[in-house]
């Protein structure tokens, strides 16, 4: 039986509630284009026992975006509608009774709207409704259940308005609230069958040419026109992304729902019998439906499937579409979270496959055309455990194109079988470096053992996804992993591990976040010191611009003075050490032994024979052994070593001996094969210093060239010495590949070498010093370093480049000055930002952008209300979204909207979160 739609009265609004009812009053619906059915169902069952929403944007219909022109001003959010004023787009106006209330209002009502203070009122974006909805800073579970039921309860109270802004909150709530909502089923109903059709962004069509206006697809009644009642009141137009999202909410609704309506069911099964509606209705019925019905059952689905020929084959859109609806359904009854992320753990629970469920037709896409499709259907497969889901996915690696291959690497993943994993382990082999990716992340529900083997990849990539995969599954052996990672070459990869153990426990994280404040690069600093801070109320003294040892010891005083559970983590390292110890004890001993004799013994002699021999015989794993022996010895080595036994071992050794040549040519050809190797692997540490005792006299500029090169992405200490030998190279263009070097990797003690660069003969190479030193982030290059007595010259200082007869180095420093923080450098370039010049106010823009420093927000945003050069209005645009972070932007902004549009967005956002006088954007210096 349908519940019955019971006539509602539209009762007052209360004042707490008017500011969200003038946000709610405008149809501003639209498609989510980053909407994933997997995400949106993995997100539902994570929070299904717990009284805190999804994230909004999960959804597949999102409420926010705002068209230009009619964006909320801060006057329109703070200047509420009284009694006795007239509401804008309040109410419908020809539904709401208040159209016919007199003009004069009652004398107390007058009294109260005018003696009365305004009471505190709430301010409603697409943002705020995220973080009314879904915040994660709350201290207490109990506080997040309390918040949400709090405002589930306002938009309840509002959908028993019948206005837009009450169909509206009707769909909201349906959407986040899906198992609370089963009263909103009645209103959804009339949404989408009784309202007419409307396109606000076309215009009014002429008389004359009505007739050629299509059939109103939503109204789903008979061709002929019927004679319009006159006792009944005229329903308003809606556009039909709002009708697409009611119908969105209902299937949500519909599928949490104990018993389901068999005439709600009905009227939307029959729509699609209909020929004449549009393609976009029937997709969204298509995914609607799927979850609570099965995809056999939901009419003309069978026949979007059918392959046929190019003449008879449907749109791509409406067959990937009724694809989608076949995972969509998989996913709400076959699939179990335990699938995606512990391989074999949920087979035997899974429910066992019905052929009866699905289209007869649907093993068809298995060859189809389109690769799309054929993709779409290997997951299906896996999802649903389809019987011959092993051969299918096996097939598919074999596939002609090579984006079907990579996915069904990742989709073997979820079978969770034997064969699935030796398949996998296969893969991850490959040269290819998209399928070790893949493999890495089909490896993923089996762990940390077989992601060990991917952590330490060549590729960075590669690296990367088992970093991701690694955070899937929190345990110690993944931790280990994980720290090594911490370390990498790649600040990509660091910045991925504190990402993945965002969810983690912290007796696990904790401990990796304090290695990763001790360890890792400036940005990956950052990211733990923020993350320990939110875990644990407090960083106690550490700097993350201070040198190493400080906060090594700072650290130590940290985890003594809170308790933290660094004592796990040392258990785990200890086992990790001595697990790998007690396989290479012996050798070690050995290696050792014929090293001493080497460096000990003449080269005439039988022990040194022996030893040479037995060196040049040990394994490419071994030769990290000789490596770090070579690197704690503090004696002259014998040369022999490097000439002699080092290049047998390895072709870097090689390159290093065509590097002592005389001739330029056999030099440049040893440069290049270090490049080349260094692509793969990095240089060894005994490799850079061997490099930095050989270039210390080499004048060819292409031979320095390619070194630099080959270190630029590695951050060691011999490297920075290579890089500290070229910034005082004679030549101008090798000083300038130092500076290079060291605004790249952008550590504090970097600043003091660059100093003296700042008084350079040559103004290129003053550039390069400035643009560097902007980079370490070590405020002492602001005014420099103070000589002790007044007779000496003053020393080398940004600040003293302010005033310099160049324009392009007063610009790098006052863009480094505000790298730095420094408030001077700051105000100027705010006032370059609005200099008449285009190209100026291009670069300033730029730089503010890239200086971290969320305090030029708001003087961006303030430009761009005004800006009307296009290229200099999206250098604005791209600043703000470098300086904020995704989760604090706007979620309306979309990148196919217009510039201007965006411009009117970030200044409403602007003027809804952070206009007050306390509020400011946390920079984290």
């Amino acid at each position: 039986m349908p519940i019955p739609f019971k006539e509602k009265k539209t009762p007052a609004v209360s004042e707490e509630l008017k500011g969200l009812q003038i946000y709610l009053s405008k149809d501003l619906w639209s498609r989510n284009d980053h909407w994933s059915a997997f995400e949106e169902w993995k997100t539902l069952q994570t929070h299904a026992e717990t009284n805190r929403t999804a994230p909004l944007d999960i959804h597949r219909w999102v409420f926010g975006t705002l068209e230009p022109g009619k964006f909320l001003s801060e006057s329109e959010k703070t200047e509420l509608p009284s009694v006795a004023t007239k509401a804008p787009e309040v109410t419908d106006s020809k539904d709401s009774t208040k159209q016919n209330q007199p003009k004069d209002p009652p004398p107390t009502t007058e009294k109260q709207t005018v003696e009365t203070p305004l009471p505190k009122q709430e301010s409603w974006s697409f943002n705020t409704l995220q973080e009314f909805f879904i915040r994660t800073d709350s201290q207490t579970a109990d506080s997040d259940s309390r918040q949400y039921s709090e405002k589930i309860s306002k938009l309840k109270q509002l959908s028993a308005q019948d206005s837009i802004a009450g169909w509206n909150a009707t769909i909201l709530w349906a959407t986040i609230s899906p198992q609370s909502a089963t009263e909103t089923i009645p209103t959804l109903e009339k949404i989408v069958f009784e309202h007419p059709t409307s396109d606000p962004s076309k215009k009014k069509t002429p008389q004359n040419q009505q007739h050629k206006q299509p059939i109103d697809f939503f109204s789903f009644q008979e061709t002929e026109k019927p004679v319009p009642d006159k006792s009944k009141p005229k329903l308003t137009a809606l556009s039909p992304a709002m009708k697409h999202a009611a119908i969105n909410g209902l299937s949500l609704v519909l599928s949490q729902a104990d018993a389901i309506p068999l005439d709600t069911k009905h009227r939307l099964t029959q729509a699609l019998q209909r020929p004449d509606i549009s393609m976009e209705l029937r997709n969204e019925l298509y995914c609607g439906l799927a979850r609570f019905i099965s995809p056999a059952n939901i009419p003309t689905l069978e026949q979007s499937l059918d392959v046929g020929d190019n003449k008879r084959r449907l749109p791509k859109t409406l067959r990937r579409t009724a694809m989608d609806a076949c995972i969509i359904h998989g996913l709400w009854f076959y699939a179990d979270l335990n699938q995606f992320s512990t391989a074999g753990r949920s087979q035997q629970e899974s429910r066992e496959y019905e052929a009866s469920v699905w289209p007869e037709n649907i093993t068809q896409v298995r060859w189809d055309s389109d690769s799309r499709m054929r993709t779409n259907f290997g997951y299906w497969a896996a999802v649903v455990r389809h019987p011959d889901a092993e051969a299918i996915l096996i097939s598919q690696l074999k596939d002609a194109d090579h984006l079907v291959q990579n996915q069904a690497i990742e989709h073997l993943g979820l079978l969770g079988t034997d064969t699935a994993l030796q398949q996998l382990e296969e893969q991850a082999k490959r040269p290819q470096e998209s399928a070790r990716i893949s493999a890495a992340i089909g490896l993923t529900p089996w762990g940390a053992p077989y992601l060990a083997p991917l952590s330490k990849d060549a590729s960075a990539s590669v690296r990367l996804a088992a970093a991701k995969g690694l955070g899937q599954s929190p345990s110690p052996e993944a931790a280990l992993l994980l720290r090594s990672l911490l370390n990498d070459r790649s600040t990509n990869v660091q910045n991925a591990v504190i990402d993945s153990i965002s969810q983690w426990p912290d007796e696990l994280a904790i401990p990796l976040l304090l290695e990763g404040i001790q360890e890792s690069v400036y940005k990956t600093r950052r990211k733990s010191i923020l993350q320990l801070t939110n875990r644990t109320g407090t960083s106690g003294s550490i700097s993350i611009e201070a040198p190493k040892a400080d906060r090594i010891a700072a650290v130590r005083e940290l985890i003594q003075s809170q308790q933290l559970p660094a004592g796990l983590w040392n258990q785990l390292l200890q086992t990790g050490l001595q697990k790998s110890g007690e396989v290479n004890q012996t050798r070690v001993a050995e290696i050792q032994a014929y090293f001493q004799k080497l460096i000990n013994q003449p080269k005439e002699s039988s022990q040194y024979q022996i030893a040479f021999q037995e060196l040049a015989n040990i394994s490419h794993d071994e030769l990290g052994i000789l490596e770090k022996l070579i690197l704690e010895t503090s004696i002259e080595l014998p040369d022999q070593i490097y000439t002699d036994l080092l290049p047998e071992l390895h072709s870097n050794y090689a390159a290093l001996n065509q590097l002592k040549s005389a001739h330029v040519t056999d030099r440049r050809k040893g440069a290049q094969q270090l490049l080349l190797n260094s692509q793969n692997v990095s240089l060894s540490p005994v490799v850079i210093k061997r490099l930095r005792k050989l270039l210390t006299h080499e004048q060819d500029r292409l031979v320095w060239r390619i070194v630099m090169s080959a270190i630029s992405k590695d951050n060691y200490d011999e490297s920075a010495q290579l890089a500290l030998l070229a910034v005082n190279h004679n030549w101008s263009d090798i000083r300038i590949l130092g500076c290079e070097y060291f605004g790249r990797h952008g550590l504090p003690q970097f600043a003091i070498w660059l100093l003296p660069l700042l008084d350079d003969k040559n103004e290129s190479v003053q550039l390069a010093a400035i643009k560097a030193i902007g980079h370490c982030h070590n405020p002492i290059a602001i005014n420099g370093i103070q000589n002790a007595t007044q007779n000496q010259q003053p020393a080398p200082s940004l600040r003293s480049k302010l005033t310099h007869s160049n324009q392009s180095v007063r610009f790098e420093t006052v863009a480094a000055l505000s790298r730095l923080g420094d408030i001077e450098g700051m105000q100027e370039l705010v006032r370059l930002s609005n200099d008449t010049r285009n190209s100026i106010r291009i670069d300033a823009v730029r730089e503010m952008g890239n200086s971290g420093q969320t305090r030029f927000v708001e003087p961006l945003i303030q430009q761009a209300w005004t800006e009307r050069n296009l290229l200099a209005l999206k250098e604005i645009l791209s600043s703000l979204d470098k300086l904020v972070p995704a989760s604090e932007q706007p979620i309306e902004l979309k990148s196919q909207l217009q510039h201007f549009e965006q411009a009117k967005i970030w200044m409403n956002w602007w003027q809804t979160h952070h206009s007050g006088p306390s509020t400011r954007l946390f920079t984290g210096r």
